[in-house]
């Protein structure tokens, strides 16, 4: 099987992002649950080492959310309110989408299909005369500094840095499927 060009699965996590985090409520809550499942499962080190990092972020939108915002107050939890701890709780499932997506594209695509997927992407740049390759060329430097870091930090000797290179795809079937389901999201979302 052909496997899928990184711009359509980068294009499908923005689509889902989208589409989960544009909803409220139960819809959301769900969402975010079966994403943050579903990341778990599959991208289980890249989503604990995202929400470890984000931890900080959370907390403090359960603080500024739960106890900052005027309403109705709770029961034996001293100055939180339900509106709060309503918008603290949708906010960070909010959060959550965004971490499950990030840790399933991260587990999916190797540095280097992700800067090619992110150049792809940014070809519609041309036409404002902004350069897609020295933006991509950035990009690669930058995720290559962070993993040379990563591997010191374990006291690992750290790759020489060479010649960037990025891995060439050609857009097939799958991807037009993948498209039609990101198309397909966009829209549910946008008539909703």
């Amino acid at each position: 099987m052909h496997r899928p060009h990184p711009a359509s699965l980068i294009l499908l996590g923005l689509a889902a992002l989208l589409a989960v985090s544009s909803r409220d409520g139960t819809v959301l809550g769900l969402g975010a649950l079966g994403l943050a499942l579903a990341a778990s499962f599959a991208a289980a080190v890249h989503m604990r080492l995202l929400v470890r990092r984000s931890r900080w972020l959370l907390l403090t939108m359960l603080a500024m959310f739960g106890w900052a915002t005027p309403g109705t107050p709770v029961p034996f939890i001293p100055g939180a309110t339900q509106e709060g701890l309503l918008l603290a709780v949708d906010n960070m499932a909010r959060l959550l989408v965004a971490l499950s997506i990030v840790a399933l594209i991260l587990k999916t695509l190797s540095a280097p299909e992700l800067v090619a997927g992110i150049r792809s992407l940014l070809a519609p740049l041309g036409f404002l005369k902004i350069s897609r390759d020295r933006i991509a060329v950035r990009l690669a430097l930058t995720l290559n500094e962070v993993e040379a870091s990563r591997i010191s930090e374990t006291g690992e000797a750290a790759p020489a840095v060479g010649t960037l290179t990025l891995p060439a795809s050609a857009i097939g079937l799958t991807d037009v499927g993948l498209g039609a389901l990101a198309g397909a999201l966009l829209l549910g979302t946008w008539l909703a």
